[in-house]
């Protein structure tokens, strides 16, 4: 039975409850970012103005990239590793997507206008930052309540709206505040609608959506620390996802997230307790266009939902000369989802039924000066993780896949252990070495693992092969090393970090063999374990001149299948970002060259779909974003992206489905075309 957050929470009073009687100072601070040693290849950013989904500032950080399917389907990709590889957190909350096909990835249930900060840690994350991943980690921090400087309450507010050519879309924000020195509640909200995606030679059909999100905060400050209580609804309809075989017509999620970080003496501590809820509805038939998409006999719908309930404790506290830090974090995930077929009123089959997957890590981390200049954080984590589903149900052809899925027992467990070793050495004022050592886990997801006929859900994928999940296989296990550098002076600073990553029992479909999910004339894919390679290069460089900014980012990544001796399916390109910026204060205006090499190391083994993974050429697009400061309260953002009206193809923006469209089936899905955008924004 899963425990609502709040009474989690209340299991653990004596760290709150002791606050209450403390007499409070007259200002309090907490920051929700962890502090100390970090990988050089972290990197913090804020988002950009007028996005409307924030994996496309996260794609602009050495190492990361988005595969995407549709507008409001940013799928992380770190390193070449994507998805559920990749630790994501929304506010400290691990979100798992209810749909089977990913088109609500985590960072799909964060507002671009109420995000704080967002970091990525590309290599070897520190084993505090969370588990059950292989390396990398994206921390998405939303903005919480200010307090006010005295007893009085205070108010302020932000309205920001703004329009976006690529979609002919629109969006609107607001911001509401009051606090004092001791409490502050705050109200955000937003809606976003937008059109069919305009690209050089026309339009993309079915990349339309609408999104409503609403946030309620409630902070209190004691001499003890603070604590923050945020109860939200985000609301998506009618969102297409052209490179998948239906549409999210629906998508539901409620959360509520409980959070206090403080002291204990000399312990610095930080607990979280949250809840998230998502329902989640899709279709083949609403919004693509009919007749000539989905046949009358062919329509149908998939109803999903997935329950999120999570707690972490985290301490930290002086110790061996240096900082140790250790906890727990617990997380369980609820999962159900079924297709019906709409044209015969009829069940045609569960993908999962009443599936669960719980995970319990602990782990002590310590951080500290050795001898001389050198530096380490070394960690020790262990996560158990543990899966169960119910017995499902099948017609016509899936009825002799279910009678054998469900003779079988279905309970897994796996226990796994992660280790991570970080040397930092400040070989003089300006340049800092680094090499990392880990070791991470990662156990099957629920689909992976209990899939039990061939079926379309692939978490985005996007193959157009159908799927058998595997009820024995093994947790992928990955060895990194990484080797970087850092050079800093007065106003300039260039990064650069190698690495190689080796990952045992690496998940990917595979054919059948004969039968196993094999049908005559078809071959389908069944998840194995394998052996892969990853190794690459990510560099970031930076240059203050006056009012001159120059920078650049370079990302380069290579997979590799070992026992297929196939290159890895969907791996981003070799990918330059490159920009000049002059910023008086008032007027900053950037031109920015956005740049991919031609990508032919593509995935060859697939046998069934529109084709096996289509090679990609490259391209160079360039664009125009400013920012004129009007009045000290108001803001206007504007530029034109794709400035050249170039026709571009992004190697993960997936392969068109849907008939009727400007862009042929079987075709890669294309960039934006030239289009403006502008974003005005109010403070009070």
């Amino acid at each position: 039975m899963r425990l609502p957050p709040l009474a989690v929470l209340l299991a653990l009073p004596p760290v709150i409850a002791q606050s209450a009687d403390i007499p409070l100072l007259d200002e309090i601070r907490v920051t929700a970012q962890r502090s100390g040693l970090m990988p050089i290849d972290a990197a913090t950013t804020q988002v950009q103005p007028g996005v409307q989904d924030v994996s496309s500032t996260l794609a602009t950080l050495p190492g990361a990239a988005v595969v995407r399917n549709g507008p409001l389907t940013g799928i992380v990709q770190v390193r070449g590793l994507t998805g559920d590889r990749v630790n994501v957190l929304v506010d400290g909350m691990d979100i798992t997507p209810a749909c089977p096909n990913h088109m609500d990835p985590p960072l799909h249930y964060a507002a671009p206008a109420d995000t704080a900060a967002l970091t990525l840690v590309a290599g070897g994350s520190p084993v505090s930052s969370g588990g059950d991943s292989l390396g990398a980690s994206v921390v998405l921090r939303s903005n919480l309540p200010a307090f006010g400087e005295g007893e009085a309450w205070q108010a302020g507010g932000r309205v920001n709206a703004g329009f976006s050519g690529a979609h002919d879309g629109w969006d609107l924000g607001v911001t509401a505040q009051g606090a004092n020195q001791v409490w502050a509640l705050a109200y955000a909200g937003s809606r976003s609608v937008a059109d069919d995606l305009g690209y050089a030679d026309g339009e993309v059909a079915d990349t339309g959506y609408e999104t409503t999100r609403h946030k309620l905060s409630l902070s209190h400050a004691t001499a003890g620390g603070r604590l923050d209580a945020t109860v939200g609804q985000h609301r998506t309809r009618d969102a297409g996802t052209p490179a998948l075989p239906m549409d999210m017509v629906k998508d539901d999620a409620d959360w509520v997230n409980l959070a206090w970080a403080g002291k204990m003496g000399t312990l610095s501590v930080k607990m979280r307790a949250y809840w998230h809820d998502i329902e989640h509805l899709m279709d083949n038939y609403s919004l693509r266009p009919v007749p000539v998409t989905v046949p009358a006999t062919m329509r149908m719908y998939a109803p999903a939902d997935s329950t999120d309930t999570g707690f972490s404790a985290a301490l930290e506290e002086a110790a061996l000369g240096g900082r140790l830090r250790y906890g727990l974090d617990w997380s369980g995930n609820d999962f159900s989802a079924y297709q019906w077929n709409d044209t015969m009123n009829i069940f045609n089959a569960d993908i999962l039924k009443n599936a669960s997957r719980d995970r319990l890590g602990l782990y002590g981390e310590w951080e500290g000066s050795l001898a001389g200049r050198w530096r380490a954080n070394l960690g020790l984590r262990s996560d158990t993780v543990r899966m169960d589903t119910g017995d499902v149900s099948g017609s016509g052809l899936t009825v002799a896949d279910a009678a054998a899925f469900n003779a079988r027992g279905h309970q897994r467990t796996d226990h796994n252990w992660d280790w991570s070793t970080l040397f930092q050495y400040a070989a003089t004022e300006r340049m800092d070495y680094e090499l990392g050592l880990t070791r991470k886990t990662r156990s099957p997801s629920l689909l992976e693992r209990y899939e039990w006929t061939p079926l379309n859900a692939s978490a985005g994928q996007a193959d157009n092969n159908r799927y058998m999940g595997n009820l024995d296989l093994k947790p992928e296990v990955a060895h990194t090393a990484s080797a970087g550098l850092r050079f800093h002076e007065a106003g300039q600073e260039m990064k650069a970090t190698l690495f190689y990553q080796r990952v045992n029992d690496y998940i990917v479909g595979t054919p059948c063999a004969a039968g196993v999910c094999s049908t005559t004339g078809v071959v389908h894919l069944r998840y194995e374990n394998h052996d892969a390679r990853l190794a690459g290069l990510d560099l970031a460089w930076n240059r203050q001149a006056g009012p001159w900014n120059l920078t650049a980012v370079l990302s380069y990544v290579q997979g590799r299948n070992l026992d297929s001796d196939t290159d890895l399916y969907r791996i981003a390109p070799l990918r330059l970002t490159v920009g000049i910026t002059h910023d008086t204060g008032t007027l900053r205006n950037t031109l920015q060259l956005r740049a991919a090499d031609q990508q032919n190391k593509v995935t060859t083994y697939a046998t069934v779909g529109l084709n096996d993974e289509p090679r990609t050429p490259g391209y160079a697009v360039l664009d125009w974003h400013g920012r004129w400061q009007a009045t000290r309260n108001m803001t206007l953002h504007y530029g034109v992206d794709n400035l050249l009206d170039k026709l571009y193809y992004d190697h993960l923006g997936g392969i068109n489905r849907v008939m009727g469209s400007d862009v042929a089936v079987g075709e890669r899905l294309p960039g934006a075309g030239r289009f403006a955008f502008m974003q005005l924004e109010w403070t009070l």
